[in-house]
């Protein structure tokens, strides 16, 4: 579909209507022979966009895009409406800079609405635009209301990862078509390899580098986010960590945090979201832990990286969330009167072997559960002035479920009430290794599974539903195995007040 936006001078001049008039058919005095007539160049028809389009931060009133081509540019604007193909209002004209992720919002939207939107582009020196194909969003849910969302951990995208499979999981997520999909971290990996599908271990050792990833995984989540919102959390392996940041503004942690806010639609703190509005050196509001109302949920999501200035291989106390996002975190699910809570976090806050592994087993231990390798107590030497260790203050404010990555396997677990998710891995090449993974990691008990796939959980009135959807692709495919089966599920019915 084409848009004509205007009709260049030179060539309206080639048509004859320029001021002065052109030598017609009529005109019989024919052009100098010191000035021959040529042609008039004619401007380029529409050209389709070829980046990608990442939704992020919706709210009852208004959501952000990130528009990103890595050679094109040109101007583009939005075309939405309440009905597909019936797009009554549109944004402004913004003008967009090859390899230059564009910042792109619409406001004044309905509560619990769904919305229709199409992209146009009109490249430079082009005389009409192209429309992208329907896209669709919604807005936030009332209490009451039902919706879908869904999860995934690890991407890596290392020697171990299947980028194939990958796009399998992502295609099995838009086909869920979820309100949003929340990434729990481990994704861009600049801590680790300075390159995708790559076993070379090499930091990235400069802001150029760090941004080719970011946006190579852009584009990944263009597969999906141009009509699911996504929603990034911290992994150890994303670069935003306390004992890479020297105070200097060169370096990966900085680096990473810029890229992220560069190249993805981040909430920050206001009237529908909570989080961390302190200003950081270099980086302003960084956005990585915030929280949300949607329906009769309450998404928390967690950041233990930022201010722990040691690794967890020296001791597991090392790791934290900080004062400020721990007095937070507190306040918050003390203030929500949800139904449902749910927490996302990469790894709990410690956990074992000074690599950050474990579900339920490891809850217990440091700052998630207060307790010394020995077992013995250490929170209120470790964490002065702190109330409870994190598992006792979910339980306390009656946390429905914790939703963890960094294990690479499909665990559900139960612990004094609280569902612990540990996310299965969505582009894992090795499809049989849970049981290994699951003994080496120190998973005694729940439900053990392998990867590849991503989690679709369901939110009602009535209870939480969730289900762990399997990627396979076509060649692993048999009459066992299909894509986008259910290999798991898991039902929650809705707390009595």
């Amino acid at each position: 579909m084409t848009y004509r936006l205007f009709l260049p001078a030179l060539l309206a001049c080639a048509l004859g209507a320029c001021g002065g008039g052109a030598p017609s058919v009529a005109d019989p005095s024919p052009p100098s022979p010191a000035l021959p007539l040529t042609p008039a160049p004619v401007a380029a028809a529409a050209t389709p966009f070829n980046g990608n389009i990442v939704l992020g931060a919706p709210t009852a009133s208004s959501i952000k895009m990130k528009v990103f081509s890595p050679d094109q540019a040109g101007v583009v604007w939005l075309a939405y409406g309440e009905v597909r193909g019936v797009y009554g209002k549109r944004s402004a004209a913004t003008a967009l800079v090859a390899g230059t992720p564009l910042d792109l919002a619409i406001e004044g939207l309905s509560a619990d609405t769904q919305y229709f939107y199409q992209l146009n582009f009109q490249a430079t020196g082009a005389s009409e635009a192209s429309a992208s194909v329907d896209h669709a969003f919604h807005s936030t849910r009332p209490a009451g209301g039902s919706f879908t969302f869904t999860v995934q951990a690890d991407s890596h995208l290392d020697e171990n990862s299947d980028l194939d499979l990958y796009r399998r999981t992502l295609g099995n997520v838009l086909a869920d078509a979820p309100d949003f999909h929340i990434d729990l971290g481990d994704t861009f990996m600049t801590e680790k390899h300075s390159a995708p599908l790559t076993a070379t271990v090499q930091m990235a050792t400069d802001a150029a580098t760090v941004n080719a990833r970011y946006a190579y995984e852009q584009a990944n989540f263009g597969l999906i986010g141009h009509s699911t919102p996504l929603f990034l959390v911290n992994g150890n392996h994303d670069a935003e960590l306390g004992w890479l940041n020297d105070g200097t503004a060169q370096n990966n942690a900085i680096w990473a945090t810029l890229a992220r806010q560069q190249f993805f639609p981040n909430p920050v703190p206001g009237a529908f979201y909570s989080g961390d509005s302190f200003a950081e050196p270099f980086v302003g509001e960084r956005a990585s832990w915030y929280a949300w109302h949607w329906g009769d949920a309450l998404f928390v999501v967690l950041d233990p990286y930022w201010k722990s200035t040691t690794q967890a291989s020296k001791d597991g106390w090392n790791l934290t969330l900080g004062d400020r996002q721990y007095q937070w975190l507190g306040a918050t699910l003390a203030a929500s009167t949800a139904t449902y809570k749910f927490i996302f976090v990469h790894n709990l806050v410690g956990g074992l072997d000074g690599q950050m592994r474990g579900g339920i087993e490891a809850a217990p231990y440091f700052e998630w559960g207060g307790k010394n390798p020995d077992g013995s107590t250490g929170f209120a030497q470790k964490r002065p002035g702190w109330a409870l260790p994190i598992h006792p203050l979910l339980v306390k404010n009656r946390v429905t479920a914790v939703f963890h990555g960094h294990d690479h396997l499909y665990a559900k677990q139960d612990l004094d009430g609280i569902v612990y998710q540990e996310v299965p891995q969505p582009s894992a090449m090795n499809f049989s290794s849970g049981s290994t993974l699951a003994a080496d990691y120190h998973y005694a008990a729940g439900t053990i599974l392998s990867s590849s796939g991503h989690l679709r959980v369901t939110v009602s009135p009535s209870g939480v539903s969730s289900q762990y959807v399997r990627a396979w692709l076509p060649r692993d495919e048999t009459s066992q195995r299909k894509n986008a089966q259910v290999a798991d599920s898991w039902t929650l019915t809705a707390p009595r007040n």
